[in-house]
């Protein structure tokens, strides 16, 4: 009987946190959404009035913006969602978005 308990214990917690996960690096992450906001400043500054254009530009540069990073949107996509699904590390992956960014500004001065 403290076989069977074991074994079943044993299966619990192997399944418990071996979820794999296929998401992307948080500093890949953080610089390709870095890059993804400043491209949404960029057209924020436009000030295009069409929304449907602004949608298609946006669509375009966040393209180019994966393509440079060696990402394809679907990956991108699974690993945002991975992320928002773990609080924590979506707080720290945003810190490091936050410090990408404040980086990309500090080199353009």
């Amino acid at each position: 009987m403290r076989f069977y308990i074991t074994i079943l214990l044993l299966a619990c917690v192997a399944c418990s946190d071996s979820k794999p996960t296929n998401r992307l690096p948080e500093d890949q992450m953080a610089d390709i959404l870095a890059d993804i906001h400043l491209d949404e400043g960029k057209i924020s500054a436009l000030n295009i009035v069409s929304v449907d254009t602004s949608v298609i530009l946006y669509n375009q540069l966040e393209r180019a913006t994966l393509k440079r990073h060696g990402v394809d949107s679907t990956r991108f996509a699974k690993s945002f969602a991975e992320y928002v699904q773990e609080p924590q590390d979506f707080i720290d992956l945003y810190k490091r978005v936050n410090a990408a960014l404040a980086k990309k500004q500090q080199m353009k001065k």
